[in-house]
């Protein structure tokens, strides 16, 4: 069994603000859902709709994804693909893990300084969405939490992967 670094310690600061950023993520795909059920229904009855249904389910969705990242890294829960890596011995799949755990942070990273980069812009020229007038700097702020918990996430991990251990 590979070492799991979500498993080998007491809960963190940082994995309650990751759950706390994945109960907000999950509240907003709700309403996003409740938004696009609503607006078909409408549609349906009487020929009518939410305005900016689709707005609000592109961006609530995008938003949603985002912030449920850094609860995955929290728990180790992303997609793995153990095929190649499964029948290897601990002492090859922990380097590898490790690899991963660095690629994962620096990637975060390297998404949080775009981002930053991004949504100053958005900020300065006041983008908005076509129909809703959705500021696009606050939609940039939201991603740019989910993005940044997941690098802070991920480079804990490293840091636990390299620690030393008991292993029984």
């Amino acid at each position: 069994m590979p070492f799991d670094a979500a498993a080998a310690r007491p809960p963190r600061l940082a994995d309650r603000i990751a759950a706390f950023l994945a109960v907000l993520g999950s509240l907003i795909l709700l309403a996003a859902a409740i938004a696009a059920t609503l607006s078909v229904g409408l549609r349906l009855t009487v020929n009518g709709q939410v305005r900016g249904d689709f707005e609000i389910l592109s961006v609530g969705s995008g938003l949603a994804i985002l912030l449920f990242f850094p609860y995955c890294q929290s728990n180790r829960a992303h997609v793995v693909i153990g095929i190649f890596t499964d029948g290897l011995p601990r002492s090859i799949r922990d380097p590898l893990d490790a690899l991963w755990s660095v690629v994962l942070a620096v990637s975060a990273a390297l998404l949080c300084w775009r981002l930053w980069l991004g949504m100053i812009e958005t900020f300065e020229n006041n983008d908005v969405t076509a129909m809703l007038q959705i500021p696009l700097g606050l939609v940039s702020v939201a991603a740019l939490l989910g993005v940044a918990g997941t690098a802070w996430l991920a480079a804990l991990d490293v840091l636990a992967l390299f620690r030393p251990r008991n292993i029984a």
